[in-house]
């Protein structure tokens, strides 16, 4: 098996992945993420940033495949994962994951639209979602520090790949054509984080085009079209290109874990790095405190997201506002509150009292013990009175590694999103077919929920 290409070696994994394969906290853990996603996809489908996507889709015309939420509109599957792919990471409160970046915006639409093409059961779909999310995280685990370094969007990328795996799985490809697919999707993986310094909701579309390529891939390679087998390993492959290295042979000692289980659930509409800032900001604030009374506020973080965000200290639009832990925590200690609309409101980007909180802030890299996971932080606020308020975070909430971690906390974001977009009783629906994912026939039913009509 060493000696055929990766594409090929991923490609047999998932063609003989089967849903008895799955452990039960994978399952669950991949009926959490549809669940959050459709909350994530109704509430970003409020957002005027996006509706571009939406519009482009509509006036085409296409085959009514599958379903757009809050749209009257069905379309061809591929498009479909594109603009509900966009909606999904348009407030930046996807999940995330340490070798995978995102998987949920980056696979789960594309499941979910092909799942309806196909008349997949929720069994299927919930395979497909675990077999996008493995190809994303194999090949992730190694690419991911160089890809950083350089400014590579490792999300969309991974998730190109990851989406035709997930729809390789529910189209019924054999070993060979998703091996070709995988070969296909490679002249489509791109995306830079350019947007982190000088903006741009192009960031949103990065899921979507994922999604849309990914799955057309698949299709593709289903109709007899062909791609390098040697995309990943070869001298112009993956990850020599985005991973700085030719050597694959880190993936070996990955398989036998389901990586999907390692997703952590976003709380807050931030980029993962300043999640666990909130965290300890409200382990250690108090409403007998007034932020008017600190001197200086020192956020000790993984030294990587000094660079990937950290630094922002005005923002100018909401990708900025979100990627900056400063403006996060000027948020939490002046308003009291990190809504994703805050975000997204021009006026409190060049608040004066946010301003001065940002102004006192000074992140730094810290090197956290072994024990503590990588999205840790080391919070230490001083007092005008010379207290000094300090707390070190282990992983935020949602991350799987923290004891305050609750699944429960999944369904009070969904009900919060979809809150004022669906009826009560619909929400309520929603969250009871999502929970019963691996008992439903199909899922036609449950997205048609999504249409707000």
């Amino acid at each position: 098996m060493a000696g055929k290409p990766l594409a090929t070696r991923l490609a047999e994994w998932v063609v003989a992945l089967d849903y008895e394969h799955l452990p039960p906290r994978v399952i669950e853990v991949a009926k959490l993420l549809v669940l959050d996603q459709l909350g994530l996809q109704l509430r970003g489908s409020t957002l005027a940033s996006v509706q571009p996507p939406r519009r482009l889709v509509e006036a085409m015309g296409a085959a009514p495949q599958s379903t757009l939420v809050r749209s009257a509109t069905r379309t061809a599957a591929p498009y479909a994962a594109y603009v509900n792919g966009t909606l999904a990471s348009s407030i930046e409160f996807d999940d995330a994951h340490m070798a995978a970046w995102h998987t949920g915006s980056y696979v789960v639409p594309s499941a979910l639209a092909f799942g309806e093409l196909t008349g997949a059961s929720g069994r299927e779909v919930i395979t497909a979602i675990t077999a996008g999310a493995q190809v994303m995280a194999l090949l992730g685990a190694e690419t991911r520090p160089a890809m950083l370094r350089d400014g590579w969007h490792g999300a969309k990328i991974l998730g190109t790949f990851g989406a035709a795996a997930a729809v390789g799985k529910l189209l019924g490809l054999t070993a060979g054509q998703l091996a070709h697919a995988f070969g296909i999707a490679g002249s489509d993986a791109g995306g830079t984080m350019e947007y982190e310094a000088s903006g741009g909701e192009v960031k949103r579309l990065h899921a979507g085009s994922a999604g849309r390529n990914g799955s057309q891939a698949a299709l593709l390679a289903k109709d007899g079209f062909t791609g390098p087998l040697t995309i990943f390993e070869g001298e112009r492959g993956l990850f020599r290109l985005f991973g700085d290295t030719r050597d694959v042979s880190g993936i070996d000692g990955r398989w036998d874990h389901f990586h999907l289980a390692d997703t952590m659930f976003r709380l807050y509409p931030v980029v993962g790095t300043a999640a666990p800032v909130l965290d300890a900001v409200r382990r250690v604030w108090t409403t007998e405190l007034n932020w008017r009374d600190i001197a200086e506020i020192r956020l000790g973080l993984p030294a990587y997201a000094i660079g990937h965000g950290a630094s922002v200290t005005r923002p100018t639009n909401t990708v900025s506002a979100q990627f900056s832990p400063a403006f996060s925590v000027a948020l939490m200690l002046v308003r009291g509150r990190n809504r994703p609309e805050d975000y997204s409101n021009p006026v409190l980007w060049t608040d004066s009292d946010l301003l001065s909180v940002i102004d006192r802030i000074a992140p730094y890299a810290h090197v956290f013990v072994p024990e503590q996971p990588t999205l840790s932080c080391r919070l230490d606020i001083t007092l005008t009175d010379g207290r000094v308020l300090s707390h070190t975070q282990r992983g935020f909430r949602g991350h799987p590694d923290n004891p305050d971690t609750d699944d429960h906390d999944v369904e009070t974001k969904f009900l919060d999103n979809v809150d004022g977009l669906v009826e009560p009783s619909v929400a309520r629906e929603i969250v009871e077919l999502a929970g019963a994912l691996d008992k439903l026939d199909d899922v036609t039913g449950l997205m048609r929920l999504t249409t707000g009509s």
